[in-house]
């Protein structure tokens, strides 16, 4: 079984209703590994929009910058969330 999110723009931290959904996937993933099913779950990010571009100039910072911090603020709920995601990939469109 192959789980995966959405990929989020990162031009803003992750918010309530990705960190839900992260969990659902978790929880999915973790069932079906409990009766011993393949699976893998991916998540990550989409760092390449026009949304970071902007967000990164209303910040006044490097679009590059922006997207590392942010990228990173969603890998980053791994720990916090005990997360079980096999990869996480930053990718863009």
């Amino acid at each position: 079984m192959y789980i995966t999110t959405t990929v989020p723009y990162v031009n803003a931290r992750p918010h309530l209703g990705f960190a839900l959904e992260i969990v659902q996937g978790d929880v999915l993933a973790r069932h079906h590994r409990r009766r011993g099913e393949p699976v893998r779950f991916q998540t990550g990010t989409d760092d390449n929009s026009l949304k970071n571009v902007l967000a990164a100039e209303a910040e006044g910072v490097p679009v590059r910058e922006l997207v590392d911090r942010n990228a990173a603020a969603f890998e980053a709920l791994r720990e916090p969330l005990n997360l079980s995601f096999d990869t996480f990939i930053r990718t863009s469109h």
